[in-house]
């Protein structure tokens, strides 16, 4: 979760997952307020996102077409819709955004960073390649500006057809392996050797690659960075129906699941009242579903099915994350300032994966938030320097420290 411009002030409530408090709306900033925040941040979306009437049969990775934008913020970028697959297998169009340093290459190409974006809402809009800022570019340019290229997939359904499997760490992983060969497909100065950085629901598809590294190598990966990642659903899922200002949230992901197993109802999970607002996201991105969820939480947000239903349970087990060991070397980045990912949460994923023999480095930062607000900085931001300086030892070929003792 990132890009949260108008919640400007901490709830003292805290329920659910001991250390969670949910942020509040500004009063004075409805859903139109939202909405038309929204849209002066937005990038006109033209028929580039549409994917052909009957998407001819190709490999994963494979480019449908691209094209070169000034429509963003930071500079020149490349769009690119390619091929991926859905958690299913079924062949999908989505897209992405290349962001390249100015100048010439270095030998061998830009070394690559791909990365896994954090929740942005569930609708058409939402794709960050249609934000005007990229939805968090100032933080992908960190990464140009030390000279790194940067892919950015938007997951399939965002800017495309309004359906993505939301939190599906199978379908989101394609998305973000795909995406890295699709760009260099289109850019011949990308280097074929990738880092994979990926933040909150982001940090749980980047799970999902780096647990797949363990028993389908890619070709080129380097290591993985993870800051805050939400990766066990079943307790993300359950905190927020129970922490008021977090209801959007039970709202997205009990469609992302329907949008991947049919079986499982929307209708069925949430309230009524919860179920007749769904309508929001599919237009207003994540600051505009928050506000309008903002006043229900319990049993005014959830039907009890929420907590019962086999099949969204199901879901939420299969794509939880942090059980099997990761691919690695990995960075794991998480501030003790959190109030969406607790520090204790991803303790026991650091201990995890310490006990399944991945190579972790595990750092914890001191008053450090899971996004930056007006207030307080976010781990992302914060831990930018670290992040940049491992991301660089491992393109020189530099053994990654371990936090775990045997």
């Amino acid at each position: 979760m990132r890009h949260l411009i108008t919640l400007i002030a901490a709830a003292t409530a805290v329920t659910g997952l001991t250390g969670l408090a949910a942020p509040a709306q500004a009063a004075d900033c409805d859903v139109q307020c939202q909405l038309d925040l929204q849209h002066q941040n937005a990038v006109p979306r033209t028929s580039f996102y549409d994917p052909p009437a009957s998407l001819p049969w190709a490999l994963p990775g494979s480019v449908i077409r691209k094209q070169t934008t000034n429509d963003y913020a930071v500079g020149p970028a490349t769009r690119i819709m390619y091929h991926s697959r859905t958690s299913a297998g079924r062949d999908v169009a989505t897209t992405a955004v290349v962001l390249v340093p100015a100048g010439k290459a270095p030998a061998g190409g830009w070394p690559v960073v791909v990365d896994a974006h954090g929740s942005s809402g569930i609708g058409v809009p939402c794709a960050p390649s249609l934000m005007k800022d990229l939805y968090h570019g100032n933080q992908m340019m960190d990464f140009v500006n030390a000279g790194f290229a940067v892919v950015a997939p938007d997951y399939a359904g965002l800017g495309t057809d309004g359906r993505p499997e939301l939190v599906n760490k199978t379908a989101e992983a394609n998305d973000v392996i795909y995406a890295q060969q699709a760009a260099r497909r289109v850019r011949s100065d990308l280097s074929s050797r990738w880092v994979l950085w990926g933040h909150s629901q982001g940090g749980g598809a980047a799970m999902g690659v780096a647990e797949r590294q363990r028993v389908r190598p890619q070709p080129g990966y380097l290591g993985t960075v993870l800051t805050s990642p939400v990766a066990n659903l079943s307790e993300v899922v359950d905190h927020v129906a129970a922490t008021p200002g977090y209801g959007a949230f039970a709202a997205m992901i009990a469609q992302g699941a329907h949008f991947s197993d049919p079986k499982i109802q929307p209708q069925r999970l949430l309230s009524p009242e919860a179920y007749s607002r769904i309508g929001i996201t599919a237009i207003g991105c994540l600051n505009a579903a928050f506000t309008a969820y903002a006043d229900l939480t319990g049993p005014q947000l959830v039907a009890p099915a929420y907590s019962t239903d086999p099949a969204f349970r199901k879901y939420l087990r299969v794509n939880s994350a942090g059980s099997l060991p990761l691919g690695g070397p990995v960075l794991l980045l998480q501030g003790e300032a959190d109030t969406v990912v607790p520090v204790g949460v991803t303790d026991q994923i650091a201990k995890a994966q310490c006990r399944l023999g991945t190579r972790l480095t595990y750092k914890t930062y001191p008053g450090l938030e899971h996004d930056t607000y007006p207030w307080v900085q976010g781990i992302d931001d914060g831990a930018m320097p670290d992040i940049l300086a491992w991301t660089a030892d491992r393109f020189a070929g530099r053994a990654a420290p371990m936090s775990c003792t045997r």
